[in-house]
């Protein structure tokens, strides 16, 4: 952006055009996202009416919630210039993804181990090989995480499965509704901040005529 000094009211305006225009769009999607975000929740609710005449209203309350609750996602923020912030929601389970490579290609290894197995059986050197079996198991039952719908069951109906999925996809839309939110701001400001500096020029201008 050139300096203050170096620009006049033509390159100023055109700016505020641009920047007024951006703000119109950003204000349409933002809209367009909440209602979409409205209608998740309307979705959800109605789900959970479905689950809880189908189950009963004991079986689906806060009754039924884990002693031990880890959250399954989390919010990132990026501090984009101008003060903008952008949030994204992340699964914690995305991070167990290597992990899970690995156990693939040490299960894979599990067979010609067993051959040995079964070639030394009369040797008495079972005991090296059956070690990885267990270090196998031992990650996976660390590593995995509870699903919230086994709190209120084995079997769940269908329309429980549809509330859990709608109100993840509101969670993600919330964090791009805030984004969209923070964008709306910052580029109020800027506009604002344009503004400003044009009816600098303008007076700065107006001085020798009215000398």
């Amino acid at each position: 952006m050139a300096p203050a000094e170096d620009r006049g009211p033509t390159e100023i305006c055109e700016e505020l055009d641009q920047t007024i225009l951006h703000l119109f769009d950003v204000l349409e999607l933002l809209q367009t996202k909440r209602e979409s975000f409205n209608s998740l929740v309307e979705q959800g609710w109605f789900s959970l009416s479905k689950s809880r005449y189908a189950m009963g209203n004991k079986c689906v309350s806060a009754l039924q919630y884990g002693h031990q609750m880890k959250p399954l996602v989390r919010v990132d923020t990026r501090k984009k210039e101008e003060g903008q912030v952008e949030f994204h929601v992340v699964s914690e389970g995305a991070d167990t993804s290597k992990p899970k490579v690995e156990k693939t290609a040490t299960v894979e290894e599990i067979g010609p181990s067993d051959q040995v197995l079964r070639r030394r059986k009369g040797t008495g050197k079972t005991d090296a090989p059956i070690q990885p079996e267990e270090e196998i198991s031992q990650p996976a039952e660390k590593s995995g995480k509870q699903d919230p719908l086994t709190w209120f069951g084995i079997l769940v109906p269908q329309s429980l499965r549809q509330a859990q999925k709608t109100f993840q996809e509101g969670i993600r839309l919330t964090a791009e509704i805030a984004s969209l939110q923070s964008e709306v701001e910052t580029t109020r400001r800027r506009y604002r901040a344009l503004l400003e500096e044009k009816r600098q020029i303008s007076a700065k201008e107006n001085v020798p005529e009215q000398l």
